[in-house]
Formats: C-alpha cells, structure tokens, sequence
C-alpha cells in the first residue's frame, strides 16, 4: 500500500473518529442537562455512573476484538481436527433400527388410537341406549295419596 492511501486512510480514521467523539460528548451533555436539578453529591454520582457506562459501551467492542482474536488464532494454530465418518454398512444398519423402531412407535400409537375410538364408540351406545330406553318406557310418577 503506498504511503499517500495510507494517510488518506487515516485522515478518513481521524475524521470518523473526531465525528462520533463529538456527537457522543453532545448527546452526553444533553442528557446530563436534567441533572442540574439534583443535589449535587447525586449529581456527582449519577455523572459518575454516565462515564462509566459510556466507557463500557467504548471497552466492550475492544474485549470483543480481543476474544475474538484469541479464538481465531486458537483455531488456526491447532491441527485440523480428524473427521472419522462411519461406514455406509452402519449407517444403513442405523436407518435400518430407526425405521424399525418409528414403525413399531406408529403401530402403538395406532393401536392406542384404535382402542380410545372402541372405548369412546361403546360409551357413546351405552349413552345411546340409556336414552332409548328412557324414551320407549312411560314415565312413572309416584301414586296421588
């Protein structure tokens, strides 16, 4: 790279730098307007807890960079990690089980299904026939003294 794309490129760096440090210094200070209507140990502490946490927000992308950094040069540095596929035989031999047993699963459900519908269509008749038969019978009513 040659020596003037350099200097543009830090005076791109400088300019974008000098921009967010002045709209930060501003939107501090616009929001530590409020403060002035507090006691002035609150408003030391409060303007306090503002530079800390406005050095957080500045601290927090450079521990970012810096992890970040750590584990890509951790991966990088070591050897590749040896991929050890299974055969095909296994392989089929485990679709083969699991297939077997999602088969046996879905005959059970299957079958649970099949004897809650018998369970539900013999109520159903015994509901059905009490009715029939309160229907067909006449309605008895006790004898007048």
């Amino acid at each position: 790279m040659s020596n003037e794309t350099t200097n543009e490129r830090d005076g791109l760096f400088e300019m974008a730098a000098g921009f967010v440090g002045g709209a930060t210094r501003v939107g501090l200070t616009v929001a530590s307007v409020p403060l002035v209507l507090l006691p002035r140990n609150s408003r030391r502490r409060v303007r306090r807890a503002m530079a800390e946490v406005a050095m957080a927000v500045v601290a927090f992308p450079k521990e970012l960079a810096n992890v970040s950094e750590r584990v890509v040069d951790e991966i990088f540095a070591a050897e590749p990690p040896q991929i050890t596929l299974p055969s095909p035989q296994r392989v089929g031999e485990q679709v083969r089980s699991f297939t077997e047993r999602l088969s046996r699963a879905a005959e059970e459900l299957g079958t649970s299904f099949s004897r809650a519908a018998s369970r539900a269509a013999d109520a159903v008749e015994q509901g059905a026939a009490k009715v029939d038969e309160w229907v067909e019978s006449p309605p008895k009513t006790p004898p007048a003294p």
